[in-house]
C-alpha cells in the first residue's frame, strides 16, 4: 500500500514539475542572433547591445514575456529556426525569396545597401562596380553580400571564386582586412557605419541593393502576426526615432 502511495506521489510530482516547466518555457521568448554586427547587434562583455537587441526586448515586453538571447554563427541561424531552437531570429537579416521558402518573415523594419570598406589609409578607389572584379574581397559567410558577389561576378565569370574570401563572422573579415590579407570587405552599409566608429576602416563605395531587414520565424509561427503589429506600432512611435538617434 505504501509503495502504491509513493508511486502516486511521484507521478503527481512529475506532472507538477512538467506543468510548471512548460509554463515557464512558454513565458520565455527565445531569440537567435549573431552579435557581431554593430550597430544592430554586438556585445559589451556579456551584455547584448544594438538596435536589433532593443527591438527584441521591446517585442518581448509587448508580448509579456521574458527574453533569452542566443548568439551563434550567422549561417546557423536559419537551420536553428527550422529545428525550433528559437522563437525568432533578429540579426539584420535581409528578406529574400530564397529565405522565404524555408522561414517566415515579419514586415520590413529597415532598408540597407551593400558597402565596400577598406583600411582607413588605403588609396584604393572604385570608379564603378566592375572594378570589384580585380579585388580580393572578404565577406561573412551566408550573407547577401556573399550572394551578391557570387551571382554578379563569380557566376558571370568576371572573377574567380578564390577571390571571394569567406569568413564565419564580420569581425574576422574586418580583422583580415586590417592585416592586409584582403583588399576590401563587402558588408551592409549600416554595419559599415558601425565599424567605421570602431575600427580604422572607411567606406569607399556603395552598391544600391535596397535590401529590407526582417525578423525571421519558423514556418507557420503564430508569432508573426503579433510581432507585425508590434513593429508597426514601434515604427510610428517616438521610441523608434530615439533608437535611430541612439545607434546612428
Amino acid at each position: 500500500m505504501k509503495n502504491k502511495i509513493l508511486i502516486v506521489l511521484m507521478v503527481f510530482l512529475f506532472v507538477l514539475i512538467s506543468f510548471f516547466g512548460c509554463k515557464k518555457e512558454a513565458n520565455v521568448l527565445k531569440v537567435g542572433t549573431n552579435a557581431e554586427y554593430p550597430p544592430f547587434e554586438y556585445k559589451d562583455q556579456d551584455q547584448f547591445l544594438g538596435i536589433d537587441m532593443d527591438i527584441a526586448r521591446y517585442i518581448a515586453t509587448k508580448l509579456g514575456k521574458q527574453i533569452e538571447i542566443n548568439d551563434i554563427d550567422f549561417d546557423s541561424l536559419i537551420p536553428s529556426l527550422q529545428n525550433n531552437k528559437f522563437d525568432m531570429v533578429i540579426a539584420a537579416m535581409t528578406i529574400t525569396d530564397e529565405r522565404k521558402q524555408i522561414v517566415d518573415f515579419s514586415i520590413p523594419y529597415y532598408t540597407a545597401n551593400q558597402s565596400i570598406i577598406v583600411k582607413q589609409d588605403s588609396s584604393l578607389a572604385i570608379a564603378s562596380e566592375e572594378d570589384l572584379a580585380k579585388l580580393k574581397i572578404g565577406v561573412q559567410r551566408g550573407t547577401t553580400g556573399e550572394a551578391y558577389i557570387d551571382e554578379n561576378f563569380i557566376q558571370q565569370n568576371k572573377m574567380k571564386d578564390s577571390q571571394l574570401i569567406r569568413f564565419d563572422n564580420n569581425i574576422n573579415a574586418v580583422q583580415e582586412l586590417l592585416n592586409g590579407n584582403v583588399d576590401c570587405v563587402i558588408i551592409d552599409d549600416s554595419a559599415a557605419k558601425g565599424y567605421e566608429k570602431l575600427k580604422p576602416v572607411k567606406v569607399i563605395y556603395t552598391i544600391e541593393s535596397n535590401e529590407s531587414y526582417g525578423i525571421a520565424f519558423p514556418k507557420g509561427s503564430k508569432l508573426v502576426e503579433k510581432v507585425n503589429k508590434i513593429i508597426e506600432e514601434l515604427l510610428k512611435s517616438n521610441e523608434w526615432l530615439e533608437l535611430i538617434k541612439k545607434y546612428f
